[in-house]
């Protein structure tokens, strides 16, 4: 997907894969936009103002000829051209009818409507003045609490009082007690952050983001929260966390008390949360690393190896679940070495070599295979 890095609003708009991932998302397309949007930030706007004209003119409204409807378009992206100071279309005809859809049918006035809305909000959130504003109050008094911004183009750190680090990606925000007093240790994030908490078990962390809370009691992990996404993302890195919509009706059950309730995540493993939807999917990372400590690491090496073996050591070194029927892979050897490989070439090899497949299932892999004893 390089060669979208030079992509323009309009470029968006008019890309046919984009258009497919906008309107029918999947959890597939859902996980290799959001990788590539969370590689290329300076992109995020961008993408944005895309989504929301595609979604636009997702309208189905009486036929117009191909000059009107690029004319609305580019009256759209004229728009927030004055704002944004994007490009503006080289060549529109000819890219329309390259791509021409029955949901690309609408009113001009409906477009614009809908657009002009998304530019004051975008503009609002631009404002370097802004506050961030939640729904619940940090419990320490308001005299003591601080915001964090980072407004340069690397990554900033920022220590808390119990000596827990939170690395801030570029434009994102935090707002946190200068000292933790309360039962609870919590901030608040907009943006992307990495996190890694010290361990309290009688203070657990939350992170409250963009309608989605994360608990934790000492561990590190990621979580993406632009705010005007529609999709929070958590991806752990070691340790555990819990998470849960701050809507959720056993919200003060899960918040009192040391246990992780709610949906568990484990090293490797990530939640994708719809705020729109209030539904969140749970899958693998896109890179998942090795978890265990160093002198643990195995050689991957492999010589006439029960499959059911191997395995139980790549899940183990990769701290990953991995389903299977023991009593048949038993019956499949493997000689191999999988050193070098990323966890996904190893399953994929592992697979091929005993006639099995893997797919992932809630944060879990899971082995499918008739056995290899004919």
């Amino acid at each position: 997907m390089d060669h979208y890095r030079d992509f323009t609003v309009e470029d968006f708009v008019w890309d046919n894969v984009f258009r497919q991932w906008v309107l029918s998302p999947t959890r597939e397309t859902d996980e290799l936009w959001e990788a590539w949007i969370g590689k290329n930030a300076d992109a995020h706007d961008k993408i944005q103002q895309a989504k929301s004209i595609v979604l636009s003119l997702r309208l189905h409204e009486p036929e117009l000829s191909d000059p009107e409807i690029t004319e609305i378009v580019k009256n759209t992206i004229g728009r927030i051209d004055g704002f944004e100071k994007y490009p503006t279309f080289a060549e529109p005809v000819k890219q329309l009818k390259t791509y021409r859809f029955p949901w690309f049918r609408m009113a001009a006035a409906v477009a614009l409507l809908l657009i002009s809305g998304w530019i004051i909000y975008s503009l609002s959130t631009k404002k370097e003045s802004r506050q961030i504003t939640f729904e619940k109050p940090i419990q320490e008094d308001k005299d003591s609490i601080t915001e964090k911004w980072n407004a340069s183009t690397k990554p900033m750190t920022v220590v808390l009082d119990d000596g827990s680090k939170v690395t801030l990606s570029t434009k994102a925000r935090i707002r946190y007690a200068n000292k933790f007093v309360a039962a609870k240790r919590e901030v608040y994030l907009e943006g992307e952050a990495f996190f890694d908490i010290t361990k309290d078990a009688d203070r657990p962390f939350f992170v409250y983001s963009n309608g989605l809370v994360t608990k934790v009691l000492g561990t590190s992990f990621t979580i993406r929260a632009y705010g005007n996404s529609n999709e929070v993302t958590v991806e752990v890195k070691t340790g555990r966390v819990s998470v849960f919509p701050q809507s959720d009706p056993d919200f003060e059950q899960k918040t009192s008390g040391r246990e992780l309730l709610g949906i568990v995540l484990s090293p490797n493993q990530k939640i994708i949360y719809s705020r729109e939807e209030v539904r969140m999917v749970k899958t693998l990372v896109e890179k998942p690393e090795i978890v265990v400590p160093k002198a643990e690491i195995p050689q991957f090496e492999f010589e006439d190896t029960p499959a059911s073996d191997v395995f139980a050591t790549v899940g183990k070194a990769y701290g990953i679940e991995i389903l299977y029927d023991a009593e048949i892979l038993k019956d499949c050897p493997l000689t191999a070495t999988l050193d070098n490989q990323t966890l996904h070439e190893k399953l994929f090899i592992i697979c091929q070599a005993v006639e099995a497949s893997y797919e992932i299932i809630d944060g879990q892999v899971v082995i499918h295979s008739r056995g290899c004893k004919n």
